[in-house]
């Protein structure tokens, strides 16, 4: 039987929530920057623009990708261009990127600023992903076939803290430790990183807190003031603490229902970054506390349809690919989210599909690409006489 056209298995309880999210950050991002570019004689709406512009770039990659076949992102040719690009790139970042905010993170392409860090979970999403899915099912775990996968993610972990971006650096261990465990690492192999991981931000904590940090290198002595606001949001309102506590100001402006598109308060020169670390307090004070609920439903059901089709694969290229893009998605808004409510120290890492920023909605929108990709493929392939046993 002829196989149907690839557009008829598009998945859309990932592709709508996909659009809802875009299109809302649009609105958001158009509020919450307006007031800020009305005073710097700039268009009130160019940000907004821009978002609209990169929305529209990120659908047509999307798109692209789905149509591409995914042998091609297989393939050995094309992830070492991908790993090599990547470490060029993060290389050049830390010697001439540009600098904003004692980190250099961003590196100016023309067209847009954008960000090598947020292409490596990209990157490693496809190499673990075949690493992982080539090795025998029956085969056990060996610390020699993983070696050289864990010393380059490693790597890159290193890489991206230095730029200073600790917490990249800890999601991208966190997506490596997850893909590896989905692989059929023990848990037991686990516990020394996990331990290690919590010894060091809860040492980390005591020590930054502790007293003198004169030892500390000046690229990385934000994080005194990170770890000090983290654990009283409001030590100094009108300095230190000035994001922090204008978030939850933002918060508490909006109550259960907001105060509607375009009227918030905060974002009127008392919330930095409104439109991009913070565009989620944005959106509480502008559409309500059920409104930021349903943006992070919208989220945590692409997640949970992710990990889904994760379960459900009998294919096991397939099957890391929904999870790794699952758990990219998951790691994202959670940090965010955690971070805006004081959990965790102030990261930088915006909010999946709604933050202004070409970069992040690229890469997110092309990983989006690659699971509409594998799911579509999955259902066009023919089915085995195993299967249908089954």
């Amino acid at each position: 039987m002829k196989r149907q056209i690839k557009r008829f298995y598009l998945d859309w309880t990932l592709l709508l929530p996909y659009l809802i999210l875009c299109i809302t950050g649009i609105i958001l991002v158009y509020s919450a920057s307006s007031y800020q570019l009305l005073f710097s004689e700039v268009s009130t709406g160019s940000k907004g623009w821009k978002q609209l512009s990169s929305f529209a770039v990120s659908l047509v990659c999307l798109l692209g990708v789905y149509r591409m076949k995914l042998k091609i992102f297989r393939s050995k040719g094309f992830l070492f261009l991908l790993l090599t690009s990547n470490l060029i790139l993060l290389v050049y970042t830390l010697s001439k990127g540009i600098n904003a905010g004692g980190a250099s993170r961003w590196i100016n392409v023309g067209f847009m600023i954008f960000q090598p860090s947020e292409l490596v979970s990209l990157t490693l999403l496809l190499y673990l992903s075949r690493m992982t899915s080539n090795r025998e099912a029956n085969c056990p775990f060996s610390f020699s076939y993983y070696k050289k996968a864990m010393l380059l993610c490693f790597l890159f972990i290193v890489l991206v803290s230095l730029q200073p971006n600790l917490a990249g650096g800890a999601m991208i261990f966190l997506f490596v430790l997850i893909m590896l465990l989905a692989s059929g690492l023990s848990p037991y192999f686990t516990i020394l990183p996990i331990i290690g991981f919590i010894g060091i931000r809860e040492g980390l904590s005591r020590v930054l807190l502790s007293g003198s940090v004169d030892w500390l290198p000046d690229k990385f002595a934000y994080l005194v003031t990170r770890f000090k606001v983290m654990e009283n949001p409001f030590i100094d309102p009108t300095g230190i603490g000035h994001q922090s506590a204008s978030a939850y100001y933002a918060m508490y402006n909006g109550g259960i229902f907001g105060r509607g598109i375009g009227k918030g308060i905060q974002k009127q020169g008392f919330l930095p970054a409104s439109d991009t670390d913070y565009i989620f307090a944005t959106a509480i004070e502008e559409l309500g506390l059920i409104g930021g609920v349903v943006l992070l439903l919208l989220v945590f059901f692409m997640v949970i349809r992710l990990y889904q089709l994760s379960i459900r694969s009998k294919n096991l290229y397939y099957s890391q690919l929904f999870l790794g893009c699952g758990t990219i998605l998951l790691l994202q808004v959670t940090v965010n989210v955690s971070s805006l409510l004081g959990y965790i120290p102030l990261t930088g890492v915006t909010f999946p599909f709604l933050s202004y920023g070409g970069s992040s909605l690229l890469i997110l929108s092309i990983v989006l690409g690659l699971a509409l990709n594998a799911r579509a493929t999955e259902l066009r392939e023919p089915i085995t006489v195993e299967q249908r046993e089954e």
